[in-house]
């Protein structure tokens, strides 16, 4: 179920099953922003968003966000080589 929160934020329903959640005392905003970082791993990792605007999103300054990336064996820099060595060239080169 979708419900728009404001122009920007939309706001995903996901039911989860009881025992997912650890500790009767589980912080669900903690549950929601893990959810919401994870989905943005996904963005990344299928090419639908860059990594500057999921760390963006994810509230995350980009460095910490490229390190959770990593830790889920996301690639924060996803180029080949011959884009590589055209972005470092730079527009002077061209």
């Amino acid at each position: 179920m979708l419900k728009t929160m404001a122009s920007t934020d939309v706001t995903v329903v996901v039911d989860l099953p009881f025992g997912a959640i650890p500790g009767a005392n589980a912080d669900l905003r903690t549950v929601g922003l893990e959810l919401r970082r994870l989905w943005l791993i996904e963005q990344v990792r299928s090419h639908r968003i860059g990594v500057g605007k999921a760390a963006e999103l994810a509230d995350m300054a980009r460095a910490a966000f490229m390190a959770l990336l990593g830790a889920h064996g996301v690639a924060a820099i996803d180029y080949s080589v011959d884009d590589l060595m055209r972005e470092l060239e730079g527009p002077a080169a061209r």
